[in-house]
């Protein structure tokens, strides 16, 4: 079954907040969730009362309700002069005489995500006793696409078979060139053949939802657009949640023989006298420390950093630290599953490398995403000045730092719509009515005015301000040419039809993506890039595969270069690369 043009990066649905009136509009200030006012009769020109996350900390706190042990973190305690610079500390003082018990296995992997099971999975493969340890009760993975090149699967369903060359060189520039070169490599050589071998074991004898996801042709004319997208995704859920997905591939994998121990904190690597990584002191749910032993390998998947405040400071400017730690959402994607997001976000497994020899990348990556509002439908944007600011097909998953930049530190901006009959294409491939179906967008908040200055009291913002920039869009429209941000000429539509509406559309830092040095082995290296024996990385562990931010080119390119490398590390400690 081929699927065109219908993949969206879809939100949970629980993004319900606060409903306000027009009048309770007016009396609030920008970025305010505390409402004063009274009510008035909801017309056309009033409010258009729709469920919606509020402000920056109403939209955090709807989001934290979404999972039944997630917890909203604190806004940051650290001044905008914090610098993170210690964010490694020591490592903690125990011993394998601190433990009451042993558990013996050849490979050790921490972290039941994507990058953790297909390590297990890796190991698997190739012969090797397998046992994983997750500090939460269950296992959990985000996005409901995986990024593959050159699968049988797409082959079969038409999609393009891609050069090796092209897309090494596209993944390389659109990472600004920090990336490392190999670790894209290793998943243009060795994806298709991973996924290829994983859909005979495990997809399909399980009957998992399985759907290449083609964005061929959604730019008419690519040259004239912001983002670029490859056919290179697989669709394994029709929501952003894998809840199903991860529990049978856990349930695959422990039917194969691995051993998972949940609610297990791996607490610091142990070496011999040579340097090599023999196993880790780990405390369970009933406060044991347990000595594991890994005569092969450990393979760290541990994830994010993004929930510690000092290694935020440290690898982000501060002023885009203290935004994201404030619009934290890692936990959005949990479900139902009782996951402690905070602590499975808090970097332990980052230090815990770093204390064993390691060496952190220096500029990190991050991902964010967009909750609420015509997400990926290019309308005039504004922020809290009434000002506009950006091109606004940049991708939702590479923009929070503009979000961030814009004057008042708040997490949202408001989408200018006129009411006309102009389809409005989207920058990412569905329809209107698709996204409405999808993300609930009547849901959203939004209002609507017969003039512009009325909507700008409404959204608080300058009504002159509002005037202007929409005077100056509209004529740059009229005449075709977007002269200050060079939007593509297809999305251009004046603002000249009431009544206008205003939506208002969030951001929110979803998770890091940086981490510790790799080769194409993905051994884990020290300072002199020389292998650490008998320690692997993979996923959000690994370092140098973005840049700054998230590169959009692959879909699902995050988890993509996630199942690889967490293969290939499980396969090298199996083999004893």
């Amino acid at each position: 079954m081929l699927m065109h043009h219908n993949i969206p990066f879809i939100p949970p649905a629980c993004e319900r907040g606060e409903q306000y009136s027009a009048e309770e509009a007016r009396s609030r200030e920008a970025g305010d969730v505390q409402i004063r006012g009274g009510n008035m009769e909801l017309t056309r020109r009033n409010f258009l009362r729709f469920g919606a996350a509020g402000a920056a900390v109403a939209g955090v706190s709807a989001l934290a309700g979404c999972s039944p042990k997630a917890e909203a973190p604190a806004e940051s305690t650290t001044d905008s002069a914090a610098t993170g610079d210690d964010w490694l500390g020591s490592a903690p003082e125990l011993t394998v005489d601190d433990c009451t018990q042993t558990v013996e296995t050849e490979v050790l992997v921490v972290g039941s995500a994507l990058a953790g099971s297909m390590a297990a999975y890796g190991a698997l493969k190739n012969g090797a006793k397998v046992t994983v340890i997750e500090r939460n009760c269950c296992p959990h993975i985000g996005g409901m696409t995986i990024s593959v090149f050159n699968s049988k699967m797409q082959k079969d369903a038409g999609l393009p078979m891609y050069d090796e060359v092209e897309i090494a060189n596209k993944m390389y520039k659109n990472c600004q060139y920090r990336g490392d070169m190999t670790l894209y490599s290793a998943w243009i050589n060795r994806s298709g053949e991973i996924f290829d071998q994983l859909k005979e074991d495990f997809i399909d004898p399980y009957e998992q939802y399985c759907v290449p996801a083609s964005l061929e042709g959604i730019f008419p004319d690519p040259t004239q657009e912001v983002s670029e997208y490859i056919s290179t995704g697989i669709a394994f859920d029709k929501t952003d949640i894998l809840t199903e997905f991860t529990h049978k591939f856990h349930q695959f994998l422990e039917d194969q023989g691995v051993e998972t121990h949940y609610d297990t904190c791996a607490e610091v690597l142990i070496k011999d006298d040579s340097g090599r990584v023999t196993g880790l002191i780990a405390t369970n749910k009933d406060g044991e420390k347990v000595h594991y032993v890994a005569s092969k390998g450990v393979v760290m998947c541990t994830g994010s950093f993004g929930s510690n405040e000092k290694m935020m400071y440290r690898f982000y400017p501060s002023k885009y630290a203290k935004w994201a730690l404030e619009n934290n959402s890692y936990w959005a994607y949990m479900g139902e599953d009782p996951v402690s997001v905070l602590e499975c976000d808090d970097g332990l497994g980052h230090r815990m490398l770093c204390w064993a020899g390691a060496e952190m990348e220096d500029i990190c990556g991050w991902a964010a995403w967009q909750s609420t509002g015509w997400r990926s439908f290019p309308y005039l944007m504004v922020n809290t000045k009434g000002k506009r600011f950006m091109n606004e097909c940049t991708s939702l998953l590479t923009s929070s730092h503009i979000i961030a930049d814009q004057p008042g530190g708040v997490n949202y901006l408001w989408q200018i719509i006129p009411s006309n009959d102009f389809e409005m294409p989207s920058s990412f491939g569905y329809t209107k009515e698709a996204a409405e179906e999808m993300f609930k967008m009547s849901e959203a908040e939004h209002y609507e005015a017969d003039t512009l200055e009325e909507l700008a009291e409404m959204i608080d913002v300058p009504a002159e301000n509002l005037v202007a920039t929409v005077e100056r869009y509209n004529e740059m429209c009229n005449e075709g040419h977007d002269l200050d941000y060079h939007k593509a000429l297809r999305y251009l539509d004046a603002i000249d039809d009431p009544p206008y509406q205003a939506w208002k559309m969030q951001y929110f830092f979803y998770c890091t993506l940086s981490g510790v040095r790799c080769n194409d082995k993905l051994q884990v290296l020290d300072a002199e890039h020389e292998p650490i024996p008998g320690l692997y990385a993979g996923g959000n562990t690994v370092g140098y595969r973005f840049g700054s931010g998230y590169e959009s080119l692959l879909h699902g390119g995050s988890n993509g270069l996630a199942a690889t490398h967490g293969y290939i590390a499980g396969e090298s400690a199996a083999l004893g690369i």
